[in-house]
């Protein structure tokens, strides 16, 4: 990534800011709920014989606040800049001071930051819990203080990434040397990009005080090594709830975001076998088909943006029969329709109106099915923790919400029209029939782990003609099949763990079940495609295998993957921005 400003490069410390663990609980993080809330010049004031120049670095993040996105107020986007602000020395910057302060057994020493935590937490609440998996890392091996099983409370902030390319920056992780990754499946997070100083290291935030058990520990090899982390709820509240007043910017907000009831559909999903192209497509891939080894993008390819000739980290796509592909423009709010043929720009066809709640708007979408019944987009529309329904016909602004308060990753439908989703909060696929709310339980459901009744993080989903579910475990590194009715499932693919070897994955993602039971995963930190026949104790790699790049046989962090009627294959490849077909040979 390229870098502006000399305060830029200094971020990486604050990527990596763990602190040490202590080896008592400390008190409860509390009394900064009962101050009043007041401007940035007000709540920093306590601050100025602890923080540097604290006054000087207030009226230079304000200057960047005059128009704060999110419906947040000036002072309180600029208290989360303040936050993400590196000062020089490293050592002054007032994130420095913070987390210092709340990691120390001494919560006297909190009492002057009462009031910027007050406002900064208060801005933070008026911002939308993130469900996903987010990263951070650190340039040495913390393996023997992370060790599996172990629960563990990070006191301070912990500024993360949703972007892997932010850490593979020299200045932050980089690839060589003894390093630490964090992959973290947190419920609470919250994206700040729209209000951090450097906006381009898709900065996510987790609050103080938050819980955490290591799930998984693997040394990949070449000094890096990956501690998988699942966010906790404790039984009381470490870090006591702030109460957000009711502005006049929220009321406007909550008028225009209203939904209406919880319509009677619900729909499908696109990186999976789903409905529409399993029936529709009649062929069957042969088991020994092979595809070209470098592939052509036919969307997006121009780095990350939102022109229409660009995409911004693109997660579901749907091909249709036409070999139009409809993509979930996960950083753009957006889905976007690439006809074949033309690759120099696509059409929004919902949403792109920034991201927001209203029902003309996306927020981080990650699925996308076209419904030919109705002739509908269904859409998974994550951080607004709902799937919609968008109609296909001219003139339509707006969707419907199918499912409310739901966090939502993958969608598919069978040939009966029930629609299944993927719920990675609550580590369960539920089938719905239409007008359903609540929908039945066929995968997971049993907390998050990896024993057989039990899902990590489900991703994307197919279905087969006997209603049969297979779904991607993103931290459990496997694929695996649930029978219709049965109460656990069995390991198709990934059946030797995580890592790199021909029976290992490592964060899969995208699914495609071929009618004679043939599964195409990607691979997704592998930055691989690749064929697992049934019964098969190992996998073939199709595409990709090189290493993580932007090459033509290269990928960056994958998603989903499809295959159009031909046979050719398209797959998201996300950290590139772009969508690559592979053609069958």
């Amino acid at each position: 990534m390229a870098y502006s400003n000399s305060n830029e490069k200094h971020s990486a410390t604050r990527f990596a800011d763990l602190g040490v663990l202590p080896k008592r609980m400390l008190a409860p993080i509390e009394g900064y709920d009962k101050s009043p809330l007041v401007t940035l010049e007000e709540a920093v004031k306590p601050l100025i014989k602890i923080v540097p120049k604290v006054e000087r670095n207030v009226f230079i993040v304000k200057q960047n606040c005059q128009e704060p996105e999110d419906d947040l107020t000036t002072d309180e986007s600029a208290s989360i800049m303040l936050y993400t602000y590196e000062s020089m020395p490293h050592e002054d910057s007032l994130y420095v001071k913070l987390n210092n302060s709340l990691r120390s057994e001494q919560r006297k020493n909190l009492v002057p930051w009462f009031l910027y935590l007050r406002l900064v937490l208060t801005a933070l609440a008026r911002l939308p819990p993130e469900c996903s998996t987010i990263l951070r890392g650190v340039k040495e091996d913390l393996s023997t203080e992370y060790s599996k099983g172990k629960t563990f409370i990070w006191w301070g902030f912990s500024s993360c990434t949703s972007s892997i390319e932010v850490l593979e920056d020299e200045h932050f992780f980089g690839k060589t040397g003894n390093r630490t990754l964090f992959q973290i499946h947190s419920t609470t997070a919250k994206d700040i990009k729209n209000h951090s100083f450097v906006p381009s290291e898709d900065e996510v935030l987790l609050l103080p005080a938050r819980q955490f058990q290591v799930t998984s520990c693997l040394d990949s090899g070449n000094g890096l090594h990956i501690i998988q982390l699942k966010e906790l709820k404790p039984p009381y509240d470490l870090l006591e709830p702030v109460s957000v007043p009711t502005s006049s910017v929220q009321s406007k907000k909550s008028s225009q975001g209203k939904s209406p009831p919880i319509a009677e559909a619900i729909g499908g999903q696109l990186t999976a076998i789903q409905l529409q192209p399993q029936i529709k497509s009649t062929f069957n891939i042969p088991a020994n088909a092979t595809w070209a080894q470098n592939g052509v993008t036919i969307a997006g390819g121009h780095w990350k943006g939102d022109a229409t000739n660009q995409l911004n980290e693109p997660c579901g796509l749907f091909v249709d029969d036409n070999q139009t592909v409809t993509i979930a423009d996960w950083g753009n709010h957006r889905i976007i329709q690439w006809k074949s043929g033309d690759t120099t720009k696509g059409q929004v066809i919902a949403g792109g109106k920034g991201q927001g709640n209203g029902l003309n708007q996306l927020n981080h979408p990650t699925d996308v099915l076209i419904d030919e019944e109705t002739d509908s987009l269904i859409i998974c529309d994550q951080g607004n923790r709902r799937v919609l329904r968008w109609s296909r016909r001219s003139g339509t602004t707006q969707g419907e919400v199918l499912i409310d308060n739901i966090c939502c990753f993958g969608l598919a439908m069978d040939e009966q029209r029930y629609l299944y989703v993927s719920n990675n909060e609550k580590h369960e696929v539920r089938r719905y029939h239409l007008g359903e709310k609540n929908g039945t339980l066929v995968a997971g459901g049993n907390g998050n782990g990896a024993g057989l009744n039990q899902l990590s993080n489900p991703h994307y989903l197919s279905v087969d003609r006997q209603q049969n579910v297979y779904v991607s475990e993103h931290l459990n590194a496997r694929v695996t099949k649930w029978n219709k009715g049965e109460k656990e499932g069995i390991v198709v693919a990934g059946v030797q763990g995580q890592g790199n070897a021909l029976g290992q994955l490592n964060n899969p993602s995208g699914l495609f079940l071929t009618e004679s039971g043939t599964l195409y995963v990607t691979d997704s930190w592998n930055n691989r495609v690749m064929r697992w026949t049934p019964e098969a104790k190992q996998g073939t790699v199709i595409v990709g295998g090189n290493g993580s790049g932007a090459g033509v046989n290269q990928f960056d962090l994958l998603r989903s993957l499809s295959f159009d009627r031909h046979g050719n294959l398209y797959v998201a490849d996300k950290d590139n921005h772009r969508v690559q077909r592979f053609s069958i040979v």
